[in-house]
């Protein structure tokens, strides 16, 4: 079975990807469809001292939100059109129901029920040709957030540890004694790997924003592979324990992985520049 890795498109497909998706027998998508950029401007002009819808504005987050939303959707849309199974988690840029602002055009949700390709698989798990899926997309509170606390307001930090306990409690929910022989695939990266911000102008430069409760996952359970994205810095592969722990690289850049299976064996992996 023939599997490309993609994810971070921020509203771009590149057409070699395209023809790349073409030859693969499924497509595992690790989220970041929509292309936030000028909203992540924003943010991290202002991080933690202010609301970036405060700072602009409704009129012009929903403006944001707009642009933001039909640039994902366009690209969910190329990705049913390729015409094999690809198994969905949103990434933190991503519009989703269990972060709904009332300035969202909508969410992709009902949108990906009307794409027959298109699977699921947020904080859900799938099955094909006898291989497991596990995902886990979506914004998460990264662990050095809780390290060492970003938030000046003490009642923002509590909740934020809040948010992460509840996130890390309810991550282990989806796994069981009998999860072998598994892809688990996410968004975020585990911590440590993959996750060190390069970008000087980030306001985590220099900082790890992993999620080690994944790190715990792939410990106890033991993933055939462990498929990630959010870091667009970075493309390769490193192990923890037994796993192989895959970066594809951002998609808007043409990078993507593509992996090989044959039974439950990983044959190769060859990833695309």
């Amino acid at each position: 079975m023939k599997i490309l890795a993609i994810g971070d498109f921020h509203g771009k497909f590149p057409a070699k990807l395209k023809e790349e998706a073409k030859k693969a027998d499924i497509l595992l998508t690790t989220g970041d469809y929509a292309n936030a950029d000028k909203i992540r401007k924003i943010i991290f002009k202002h991080w933690t001292n202010k609301n970036w819808i405060d700072v602009v504005g409704d009129k012009k987050a929903k403006k944001l939100f707009k642009e933001s939303f039909y640039s994902g959707l366009k690209v969910l849309k190329e990705l049913n059109s390729i015409g094999k199974k690809t198994f969905v988690i949103f990434g933190n840029t991503d519009f989703y129901k269990r972060e709904k602002n009332e300035l969202f055009p909508r969410c992709y949700e009902n949108n990906i029920r009307n794409l027959k390709n298109l699977i699921l698989v947020d904080r859900k798990k799938s099955k094909i040709d006898g291989i497991k899926i596990i995902g886990h997309g979506g914004y998460l509170d990264v662990t050095d957030f809780i390290k060492h606390p970003i938030d000046k307001d003490m009642k923002k930090q509590e909740a934020r540890k809040s948010r992460y306990k509840k996130c890390s409690k309810e991550l282990f929910k989806l796994f069981s004694n009998k999860s072998k022989n598994f892809i688990f695939i996410t968004h975020y990266t585990p911590y440590g790997f993959f996750d060190k911000v390069k970008q000087k102008k980030n306001p985590m430069y220099n900082r790890n924003v992993g999620f080690e409760p994944y790190n715990k996952v792939i410990k106890k359970y033991k993933p055939l592979l462990a498929i990630c994205g959010h870091m667009h810095e970075y493309q390769g592969m490193k192990k923890l324990g037994k796993t192989r722990i895959i970066n594809p690289g951002p998609a808007y850049e043409g990078k993507a992985a593509l992996i090989e299976l044959e039974g439950q064996k990983i044959k190769s992996i060859r990833f695309i520049k």
